[in-house]
C-alpha cells in the first residue's frame, strides 16, 4: 500500500469537529475526493493543513490520518514549518506528496524542508496571475477614494490586497518550478504551466463536486423565481460584481422586479458604528454603486450557504451568471450545470474549457455590462432556450465531473510517477 500525505488549504470536517472548530464550506471538492479516496486498498492517505493553534496535532478517524501544523496559513514563507514538515515525513514516510493549490506558502515549506520527497502540485487558482487585474478594471482613484478604516487599521485597501497577490506569487512561481509534476484541468492551467516550468511533467484531471450537486433533483423551469440572477460570490473586486449591478442597472428599465442574489457575507453592510468600521473599500465601491442605481431592493446577499444551500438557491434561480475577471475552472460554474440552471459565464481563464457558447450557455467578455444585460435577458425571455441550455449543460456536467473517472485519473496519475520514481 503506497502512502499519499495531500497538504490542504482547509481543515477537513474531522479534525476541525474534534477541535470544536466551525465547519468550512470552502473545499468542499477535496472533501468528495478524498471520500472516493479512503476506500481504495492500494492507498493510505494523510492529510496536512495549518492552523491557528501552537502544537503540532495528528488525528486519525480510522481511515485517513489528519496533521495540522501550527499557525496560519502563510501569506508569506514561514521557515518555522520547515521542522514541522520534517517531523511530518519522517514518521509518516509518504511514498507521494500532493500540494493542492499554490496560494500559500506552506507547501513550499514542505519542498525546502524535505527536497528529496517527491511531490505532485495541483493548480487551483494562479495569484501571481490573478494580480495582473486584481482591480478588475476599477479606476484607480474611485480605489482611492472608496478605502476605509478597516483597510486602513489591516493594511488591506484593494491595492495593498493586489501587492499581496504579488508577493504570494513569487512563493506559487518557487513551486511550480520545484515540485515533481503538476495536474490541471484547463488550458489555461496548461499554458500558464508551460510559461513557468516548461518541462515538469503536467497531468489532466477534472474534480469531483461536493455530493448533493450529484444526489440533487435538476432544475424546473416551472419551479424558478422568475427575473432571478444568482452569483456564487463577490467578496473582492476579481468576482466582477461590479459589472453584475451595471448590467442589472440595464435590465431594470424593463425588469422592475429583478432580483440578484450574492452568496456570502453582505459585504456593503454599515448601518452601525461597528459595520462602518469593518466594511471594506471594496464593499463601499459596491454600495455606491448600489444607491447610484437605486439597486436596494435589487441585490440580496444571502450570507454564506453550504453545499445543500446553493442547491436550493440555484434551482430556484432563472439564471446563474458568473462575472469574474479571472478564473480557473469555477466549482460554482461546474456545481450550476450539474443542476441544469441555464448559466451565463465571462469568457477568461479556463471557463471555455467547461462550457461551450450557445450550447450549454452563453460566454461574454466580463468588461461588457451591456452584453452580458442582453443575455441575461434572453433567458428570461425564452423558456426554450433554457431547457436547451440546461439538458445540455447536464450533460457536460455529467462528463465533466464523472466520480467513478475523476477517482480512477487520480490513481492513475499517482501510480505513473511512483513507478517513474
Amino acid at each position: 500500500m503506497k502512502k499519499i500525505l495531500w497538504i490542504v488549504n482547509t481543515i477537513f470536517p474531522y479534525p476541525a469537529k474534534e477541535l470544536g472548530m466551525k465547519k468550512t464550506f470552502f473545499g468542499g471538492w477535496l472533501n468528495s475526493l478524498s471520500d472516493t479516496l479512503r476506500k481504495s486498498e492500494d492507498f493510505k492517505l494523510a492529510i496536512a493543513a495549518v492552523y491557528n493553534g501552537k502544537d503540532l496535532k495528528k488525528m486519525d478517524d480510522g481511515q485517513v490520518i489528519y496533521y495540522l501544523l501550527p499557525g496560519a496559513p502563510a501569506l508569506k514563507y514561514d521557515k518555522k514549518l520547515e521542522r514541522y514538515w520534517k517531523d511530518i515525513n519522517e514518521e509518516f514516510k509518504p511514498d507521494l506528496v500532493h500540494i493542492n493549490g499554490t496560494e500559500y506558502a506552506h507547501g513550499l515549506a514542505f519542498i525546502k524542508a524535505c527536497p528529496d520527497a517527491t511531490t505532485i502540485t495541483s493548480i487551483q487558482g494562479l495569484v501571481s496571475v490573478y494580480a495582473n487585474v486584481y482591480y478588475a478594471n476599477i479606476p484607480v482613484k474611485d480605489i482611492i477614494k472608496n478605502i476605509t478604516f478597516r483597510d486602513i487599521i489591516k493594511n488591506d485597501s484593494i491595492i495593498q490586497a493586489r501587492k499581496k497577490f504579488i508577493k504570494r506569487g513569487k512563493n506559487e512561481i518557487e513551486i511550480l518550478k520545484k515540485t515533481n509534476a503538476i495536474t490541471g484541468r484547463t488550458i489555461w492551467d496548461y499554458s500558464n504551466v508551460q510559461a513557468i516550468n516548461p518541462n515538469v511533467k503536467f497531468y489532466w484531471s477534472n474534480r469531483i463536486l461536493r455530493e448533493e450537486f450529484y444526489q440533487s433533483k435538476k432544475w424546473d423551469i416551472s419551479n424558478i423565481e422568475r427575473h432571478s440572477i444568482f452569483c456564487s460570490q463577490a467578496g473582492y473586486p476579481i468576482k466582477g460584481l461590479h459589472y453584475m449591478i451595471e448590467a442589472v442597472n440595464i435590465l431594470k428599465k424593463e425588469y422592475l422586479d429583478i432580483k440578484v442574489y450574492v452568496a456570502g457575507q453582505n459585504i456593503t453592510k454599515s448601518d452601525t458604528i461597528k459595520e462602518k468600521m469593518k466594511i471594506s473599500g471594496y464593499g463601499k465601491y459596491i454600495k455606491g454603486l448600489i444607491r447610484k442605481y437605486n439597486l436596494e431592493e435589487n441585490i440580496i446577499f444571502t450570507g454564506i450557504l453550504n453545499a445543500q444551500g446553493m442547491v436550493d438557491k440555484l434551482l430556484r434561480s432563472n439564471v446563474f451568471v458568473q462575472t469574474s475577471a479571472i478564473e480557473n475552472s469555477p466549482n460554482s460554474l461546474g456545481e450550476a450545470m450539474m443542476l441544469g440552471v441555464p448559466c451565463i459565464a465571462s469568457y477568461v481563464g479556463g471557463t471555455c474549457d467547461m462550457l461551450e457558447h450557445k450550447k450549454e450557455g452563453f460566454l461574454y467578455t466580463y468588461t461588457e455590462p451591456a452584453i452580458l444585460a442582453e443575455y441575461i435577458k434572453r433567458i428570461f425571455e425564452d423558456d426554450e432556450l433554457c431547457m436547451k441550455f440546461s439538458n445540455n449543460a447536464i450533460n457536460k456536467a455529467n462528463i465533466t465531473h464523472n466520480k467513478e473517472r475523476i477517482t480512477q485519473e487520480t490513481m492513475d496519475m499517482y501510480n505513473d510517477i511512483l513507478n517513474k520514481e
